[in-house]
């Protein structure tokens, strides 16, 4: 979803820092993925220059924009709908994603992907780690309207689990949704890593030592160890889709 109009203080606020990356709508620039046609696929986050173990794309597709070959081999790879509509094909499943809808394959299913009209998707991957004695995790696909959203006192909203918790999946995707004026009541400090994408509202997100304005289209990557805390600002509810590394030690 898109914002009402924004005024920042800051003119220019994408910005790298040790412990964090803040990009924005205005710092993204026009990219292209092999086996993608008609897509604009701009990276959010890559182990290229971060510290990151995970991939995040922002996926612009044109009507008709495609897939022409499966995509995904080696990965996990997360499926989310921002806008538009999307057609998913993946091994026997088949799905057509609407805005807030989202597919989930496990290491070894790669996926199709074609949109009939102009549509923008979020596609997060990262390599399986696989622990003895665990099973493999399932395809998963839903819409987010149809997921529990918890009430947390201590984030000031709620969240909504997108995928089960269980100790099969080593990564979480979490949407979270915030009133006007909420603020966590802590400044988180942990070991996972996380890829954040405003879905709507404004807010101001404390990173490291920064308070650093963030509103609807921005994507944050925070490192592992970076305090982090989150203030709701604006007229309109903030929401962000989540993603973290879970269940697994870290080695």
């Amino acid at each position: 979803m898109t914002n009402p109009t924004v005024h920042h203080v800051s003119a220019s606020r994408g910005r790298v820092r040790a412990a964090y990356t803040l990009m924005c709508p205005e710092n993204l620039v026009e990219n292209a993925l092999p086996h993608l046609t008609g897509v604009n696929a701009m990276p959010l986050a890559t182990p290229r220059s971060l510290p990151a173990r995970f991939g995040e794309y922002l996926l612009e597709f044109e009507p008709g924009g495609r897939s022409t070959r499966p995509l995904g081999a080696g990965f996990e790879n997360f499926l989310y709908v921002l806008d538009g509509e999307a057609h998913i094909g993946a091994d026997t499943h088949t799905a057509t994603l609407t805005p807030g809808g989202f597919a989930f394959f496990p290491e070894g299913v790669e996926f199709s992907i074609e949109t009939p009209g102009a549509s923008r998707v979020l596609w997060v991957k990262r390599r399986y780690e696989r622990v003895a004695g665990v099973a493999d995790p399932e395809v998963v696909i839903g819409h987010v309207d149809d997921v529990t959203h918890h009430p947390d006192d201590t984030i000031g909203g709620t969240y909504a689990p997108l995928l089960p918790l269980d100790e099969r999946y080593d990564m979480a995707m979490n949407f979270m949704r915030f009133e006007v004026g909420s603020r966590f009541q802590m400044v988180e400090v942990h070991h996972q890593e996380h890829g954040l994408y405003m879905t709507e509202g404004e807010g101001v997100y404390y990173l490291g030592d920064d308070h650093v304005e963030v509103s609807a289209g921005d994507f944050i990557y925070m490192a592992p160890y970076c305090p982090q805390s989150f203030y709701a600002t604006g007229s309109t509810r903030p929401s962000y889709l989540l993603y973290k590394d879970i269940n697994r030690d870290g080695f």
